[in-house]
């Protein structure tokens, strides 16, 4: 058959098996930080990277992440692909505790006792609401009014946790990379002069 399905004969997968091998697919594809091994580049690069995406991702910036992360790993000349892959710190399971540690923090810092009032949040949402309904050009006031009392203090509090968690994973990753590549280095074979 011209399109058809072509059956292997028993025994005749060229000295590989085929069984166990759905695991290692599926780690390299959901765990990007696997492919932290294949960076070619110093540890210190590719951890100042991972560094630099983990420290963005405390950010609450949430739609230029992975874009502020590259130009920042761009100007300290660090690895940016292991930067994108830092920014993947902040996802859906670990925003609730970013959001409000970096909330609580950022009120300690700017020396604000008030927590968001829930009477003003609900206003400012249907005057957003409002504003987006109507089209109107309000609608970045709206915004700034609605965003602003929140984002003040996270971002504020996103920079003494952000620096933290981002020396913690420096030092981790650059331990790392250094014993993949070191362990790489050993599994290579020796080229003979």
């Amino acid at each position: 058959m011209l399109f058809g399905r072509r059956e292997r004969k028993p025994g005749t997968d060229g000295g590989r098996s085929t069984r166990g091998l759905w695991y290692k697919r599926l780690i390299r594809k959901c765990f990007p930080a696997h492919q932290l091994k294949r960076l070619r580049a110093s540890p210190h690069e590719v951890a100042l990277g991972c560094a630099v995406g983990v420290f963005i991702s405390i950010t609450p910036l949430l739609g230029a992440q992975m874009l502020i992360a590259a130009l920042i790993a761009g100007l300290l000349r660090a690895s940016v692909p292991a930067a994108v892959l830092g920014t993947f710190f902040g996802n859906p399971v670990s925003w609730p505790i970013i959001w409000t540690s970096t909330y609580a923090m950022g009120l300690q810092i700017i020396r604000l006792d008030w927590v968001l009032d829930a009477g003003d949040f609900e206003q400012n949402v249907m005057f957003l609401w409002a504003a987006l309904l109507e089209r109107s050009p309000e609608l970045l006031n709206a915004t700034t009014a609605l965003l602003w009392p929140l984002l003040l203090p996270m971002l504020a509090g996103s920079l003494p946790l952000g620096l933290l968690a981002a020396a913690i994973f420096y030092y981790i990753s650059r331990n790392l990379i250094r014993e993949w590549q070191a362990h790489r280095m050993s599994q290579a074979p020796a080229t003979s002069d």
